[in-house]
Formats: C-alpha cells, structure tokens, sequence
C-alpha cells in the first residue's frame, strides 16, 4: 500500500519518507508500544523540517493513524489516514495469541509475534501495555484541538471490522475541510459502494452517480491521496 501510495505522490511531485517505527523493520527490538511512536514521529518530521521540508503531509494507517493525530508535529499541514482506528475495538486476545504467548503475556508482561509481511524483521515484541493501547484508542482525544484539515479513507472490508463505524462517531469532531472517502481494497478489486450517512465524499456528483448505481468502481486510495495533497499541499514551482 506504502509503496504504491508513494509512488503516486512522487510522480505527483512531492518528496516522500518513510521510516521504522521502534520495533518494526529494521529498527531495534524495543517493546512496541504508543508513547516510543509518538516520538519517532515527532522525530521524522521535525528532521524533514530541519531539511527544508517544512510543508507536510502526514499518511497514517490504521493505528499509525493514531500514532500520527497524537504527535502533531507542527510542520503537517494536512493528515491522509487509511482505515484509521479512531475509537475502542474489541479483540478476542484468544483468538489472536497462542497458549504459549498468552502464558507469556500473564506470567512476563511481554511476548514475541512473527512478523509475515515483506520486512526484514521476524518477529515483534509487544507487552500487556500495546494491548491496552490498540485497545482504547480514543478518537476524541486524538482529533480533539486539531486545526488542519483530514482526509479518512475507508474500503468494503471496514464496515466489517469496525472502523467505518468509529469513524461515524467522531467525524463530527473533524476540523473544517476534512472528508471520508471511500476507496477501492487495497488489492484493487472494487467493493460495494456503502454510503455513509452524514459523512460527505470528495466529489458529489460521483457520489450521487455510485448511490444511484448501488455499486461501482471506486477510487484507488493513491488517486485519491494525490487529489487531496495537491489541494492542501500544492507543489512549489
């Protein structure tokens, strides 16, 4: 996804970064945890700025978009969340742990999980307090005193887990400006267009044409994404 969203923005003419989080990639072994979060990104963008950077935009995915909304690095001038997770989930932890790593968690506090992706790392640590924090995030909290303009994306699979639902909740707390959109999954198969009540989508026409239709081919999350930096964030000539 990362990749592909950042091919788009550099073909659109911005300069993009990316980074490990502490615990992810290629970075150390530290328990993963928000707060170490928060400050990396603090970190990253107050370095980009330190470059010459000094107008960012800010993607987040999932809980790294509750990573993103915490730091506010005053450089962001606008926030592109994936599937963000603005509001308490519920996990069956039994269901995501084995016995071993559950025993782990209740007898040493901390526990190792593999890593599957196309990382270099094979495994992450996480401790009783990661659960805590991808259990309680609060979308209040995170959007509360925020001045710069959001765009959410979400796909079919988000009503399914949740997040489309959290996003409702709290979408009145958006600052001025912000939008949910609705993208095609992130394999690129269009899903079934869900409307959204009360949540506008970026161009009304084409909202009004999918409403009609019940369902169609939706945006891909990097059209969109390149749409909405070069109204916030246009490129300096």
């Amino acid at each position: 996804m990362f990749d592909s969203l950042g091919r788009a923005l550099r073909r659109a003419g911005y300069a993009t970064l990316t980074f490990d989080y502490s615990g992810h990639g290629a970075s150390g072994d530290e328990i993963i945890t928000f707060d170490p979060l928060i400050e990396d990104f603090r970190s990253a963008s107050g370095w980009l700025a330190d470059q010459g950077f000094a107008r960012q935009i800010c993607v987040g995915h999932e809980f790294g978009a509750a990573v993103a909304l915490r730091s506010r690095p005053p450089a962001v001038q606008t926030y592109v969340l994936v599937s963000p997770v603005l509001g308490p989930l519920s996990y069956d932890w039994n269901l995501v742990f084995s016995d071993v790593q559950l025993s782990d968690l209740e007898h040493h506090g901390a526990t190792t999980v593999p890593d599957d992706s196309e990382s270099v790392r094979r495994q992450f640590t996480i401790s009783k307090r990661t659960l805590a924090d991808m259990s309680m995030v609060s979308g209040e909290d995170a959007l509360r005193g925020l001045s710069v303009p959001v765009l959410i994306t979400h796909d079919s699979f988000d009503e399914e887990t949740g997040l489309l639902d959290r996003t409702r909740e709290v979408f009145h707390l958006l600052p001025d400006g912000s939008l949910v959109e609705m993208t095609a999954a992130p394999d690129g198969i269009a899903g079934e267009y869900t409307p959204v009540d009360g949540v506008p989508i970026i161009d009304e026409a084409v909202d009004r044409a999918l409403a009609a239709s019940g369902s169609a081919h939706l945006p891909t999350l990097a059209d969109v994404a390149a749409k909405w930096a070069s109204r916030w964030v246009p490129v300096s000539r």
